[in-house]
């Protein structure tokens, strides 16, 4: 009986997969429908995100007494919660835009995020506007709609059964996987103990590697999600040959859950990691370098896993290629040029020809009483005041670690961390 039970299962399915290629035109538009949702959902995410960050810049700044420090706890400004929630908000919707578009799509239009910021920065905190902004600003454009034209959609359903057969057992998927983790570990062990705080790059880069890992996990769990809201769990379906009840194949599957987990373990170790370069560099440096590291890392990653780029021909592929290279020049070029930071991140510190140099005061005289001793005050202001490039070594080391105890804390990044950190005045941490 039972076997009379599979034989009829078996030929339902059988009998839904024969109507297939009746259906395939329907699909094929179904597709397409996906992938603009995506896009324009990460559009809108990435504006969001963009909004919010200046939320929080403002309220920073409103928080600012006299001399330079906050006057209030970041925690007790209701502005500042209220770009919180924004930039929340928008991550989760880039998150979501993994499941109807391919990382290799959504990462780059993260872009758009950085037009969004030029554009409230010079109406509302009426920053200056430069040819080169406008410039950077063309160019990502330009380069959003090449990436966008260029990468094939895919309109394959990414349920729990097809994620595992057909991508995650693959040997170039697991193999890259491999590959990518015995990287970080090398860099944990070998390479993070001796440059990172010489190289920004060493940081960024370890943080990056960690993030692709959270865009596989974010494409595939996302993709789980928005079948599981759109019908899995309304009955049974069939996978091939297979009949799987309801939700069997999304919330019920332990798959669904892992990659939970891989989202939300990877995304908090690698913020880490970005706010420790925060710590140490300048956001001027870290935000850009940062931004391209990780756009090309998420590029990599899902074209492998996810097989993103297969039957593309040589013409998309410089379509795609182009289009990825004006993006990251278009943010290169409104982020450069913003004015050098001293590392951590704290006050802009002047070059030595952009401040006065004060003049050498003579010793104070041995018992030379009140007349010494404001003498020897004023020494040490005129040593307080050097500039940051005359510092010896150790004052600079000094100085640093002043900075850093004495800053806000960075900003915690999650999937779309790469362009979510943008800031336009690095003195300002959220």
């Amino acid at each position: 009986q039972r076997q009379m039970v599979r034989d009829a299962i078996n030929g339902s399915c059988a009998l839904d997969n024969s109507t297939t290629s009746r259906g395939e035109e329907s699909e094929a538009e179904e597709g397409t429908n996906t992938f603009v949702i995506g896009v324009i959902l990460s559009v809108v995410a990435d504006v969001i995100i963009a909004i919010s960050l200046n939320v929080q810049k403002t309220a920073h700044m409103r928080n600012e007494g006299a001399d330079g420090k906050p006057v209030k706890g970041m925690l007790k400004l209701p502005l500042w919660w209220l770009g919180l929630l924004l930039n929340v908000g928008g991550e989760l919707g880039n998150m979501l835009a993994y499941g109807f578009a391919p990382a290799s799509v959504v990462a780059p239009v993260g872009s758009v995020g950085v037009i969004a910021n030029e554009v409230i920065a010079v109406l509302f905190l009426k920053e200056p506007f430069r040819w080169r902004d406008a410039a950077g600003l063309v160019a990502i454009v330009g380069g959003v709609v090449l990436i966008i034209v260029a990468v094939p959609e895919d309109p394959v359903d990414l349920n729990a059964v097809v994620l595992q057969r057909e991508y995650y057992a693959r040997p170039a998927a697991y193999g890259y996987l491999i590959g990518l983790w015995c990287a970080v570990v090398l860099f944990l062990v070998h390479v993070e103990p001796r440059y990172a705080q010489k190289s920004v790059l060493v940081w960024l880069l370890l943080c990056s590697m960690i993030s692709s890992t959270t865009v596989i996990a974010a494409r595939g769990f996302s993709s789980m999600l928005t079948q599981a809201v759109g019908g899995d769990c309304a009955g049974a379906h069939c996978v091939g040959d297979e009949l799987f009840p309801p939700c069997r194949l999304t919330l019920a599957h332990y798959l669904f859950w892992v990659l939970l987990a891989i989202i939300v373990t990877t995304a908090i170790w690698s913020a880490y990691f970005l706010n420790r370069a925060m710590m140490i560099f300048g956001n001027t440096e870290v935000v850009p370098v940062y931004y391209c590291t990780f756009t090309l890392a998420s590029i990599v990653g899902g074209g492998v896993v996810y097989r993103e780029f297969s039957g593309m021909p040589w013409q998309q592929w410089l379509q795609f290629l182009a289009g990825v290279a004006l993006a990251l020049g278009g943010v290169l070029a409104i982020t450069s040029g913003r004015g050098k930071s001293a590392r951590g991140g704290g006050a802009v510190l002047p070059e030595p020809s952009e401040q006065e140099q004060p003049a050498e005061l003579p010793a104070p005289e041995a018992g030379g009483g009140r007349r010494a001793e404001r003498l020897a005050r004023a020494r040490a202001h005129n040593q307080a005041r050097r500039p940051f490039a005359r510092l010896s070594s150790e004052e600079k080391a000094a100085e640093l670690r002043r900075q850093s105890r004495g800053s806000f804390a960075a900003p915690v990044g999650g999937i779309g961390s790469a362009h979510s950190s943008f800031r336009r005045d690095d003195r300002i941490h959220t």
